[in-house]
């Protein structure tokens, strides 16, 4: 593990606005595939410092690195409801940001 992977907060300690711009990239790849999503919808972390300043690439690793099995695993993990809370939260700052 790399010392910059070392400082990234891990699932536990990400604000929810975090979560859910993992999981809104995430669910891109389930749809797009990862290729494309990395490219057009990659993750934009908003709030935890640490996270706003990774590039998009090791963004994107980040938040694919929270859950190993992707969207469902993650669905699974968090449950539907939790899930969608988070998932809506993202959405609704990133359709509200100019």
């Amino acid at each position: 593990m790399s010392a910059t992977a070392k400082q990234l907060p891990t699932w536990e300690q990400m604000p929810d606005l975090d979560k859910g711009a993992a999981l809104l990239h995430l669910h891109k790849i389930g749809w797009e595939g990862r290729s494309y999503a990395r490219e057009h919808y990659p993750a934009r972390y908003i709030d935890h410092p640490a996270l706003t300043s990774l590039d998009h690439k090791a963004a994107c690793d980040h938040a694919e690195g929270l859950f190993k099995g992707g969207v469902e695993e993650a669905d699974e993990t968090l449950g539907l409801a939790e899930f969608d809370r988070l998932y809506d939260l993202a959405l609704d700052h990133e359709r509200a940001t100019p």
